[in-house]
């Protein structure tokens, strides 16, 4: 069934355009941060990015990607151009949540949705009447000609891994891809990743790697996502900035604007040489 999935996946990523949500039942893991990474670098390619905050235009990402006015203050989210800036919804919210599926049916070649923590819950009562299968809202984009995308981003703790199972779980069977993002923020090396990559315990068993095994082998693939200063991350959500304008923007210290552009550097090779990444946004 893998390798069969795998296939399918392929042939949409070669001929359809993409629907990607990310997602983590644990918050604080650092979606918004790599979704703010995601759309800036794929825009600034020339590519077409719808770009939602689906939690009520409350996060980092409409507030440092949405459209400002002349006196640069942040347009409400219905005057927000979803191709330039970033139009916002409450998936929590019961009247609102279903624009996380209508998004589907836009013609912009890459609709990304940045979810809330524990945003399951409400994606599996849009469609499929709550509970732990999200088939009929997956099952309605791809019937719209869409690749489905869900990047997982993860934190060394356990929870984030649990998320990725519980999310594999309830797409099983359906040709969605899921890319893992491990964000270093706050880990020394892959081995702080221990239910990711799995570990051995004192009693010589092998413990957790499993759902990093389920992932790889349904097609999906990985990304290594460095660790930014604290500093120099604060200061960027602090002042609004893009990373590319973090870069030279005097309101950062020296110091700091050499460790954004030096964690640029390294988050652009890595993703440049991601070839997964690269062949499915087709760069």
């Amino acid at each position: 069934m893998a390798n069969t999935n795998a296939a399918k996946k392929e042939a949409l990523a070669s001929t359809t355009s993409i629907h990607a949500a990310t997602a983590s039942d644990k918050g604080g893991v650092g979606k918004s941060f790599w979704d703010r990474f995601k759309i800036e670098f794929l825009r600034k390619l020339g590519k077409e990015v719808a770009a939602f905050d689906t939690d009520g235009g409350t996060g980092s990402l409409a507030r440092i990607l949405g459209q400002r006015d002349q006196n640069g203050d942040l347009l409400p989210p219905e005057d927000q151009d979803a191709l330039v800036g970033v139009k916002s919804f409450n998936i929590r919210k019961h009247r609102t949540r279903d624009e996380f599926l209508n998004t589907a049916a836009l013609s912009a070649a890459i609709v990304q949705l940045d979810l809330p923590g524990g945003g399951f819950d409400a994606l599996s009562e849009i469609a499929d009447g709550g509970g732990e299968s999200l088939h009929g809202v997956y099952q309605a984009i791809i019937g719209e000609g869409r690749t489905a995308v869900i990047d997982h981003v993860i934190h060394h703790e356990d929870e984030s891994t649990e998320s990725v199972a519980r999310y594999l779980d309830a797409t099983e069977g359906l040709p969605v891809v899921h890319c893992a993002i491990l964000n270093m923020r706050d880990a020394d090396s892959k081995a702080d990743f221990e239910m990711w990559y799995g570990f051995t315990d004192e009693n010589g068993e092998k413990i957790g790697g499993r759902t990093r095994e389920r992932l790889l082998a349904s097609g999906g693939f990985e990304i290594i996502m460095p660790k930014l200063a604290s500093g120099a991350a604060s200061r960027i959500k602090r002042y609004g900035l893009t990373f590319e304008a973090a870069c030279t923007d005097k309101r950062l210290t020296v110091a700091q604007r050499a460790q954004v552009s030096r964690w640029y550097q390294d988050m652009t090779k890595a993703i440049l040489d991601n070839q997964p990444f690269r062949k499915l946004y087709g760069i």
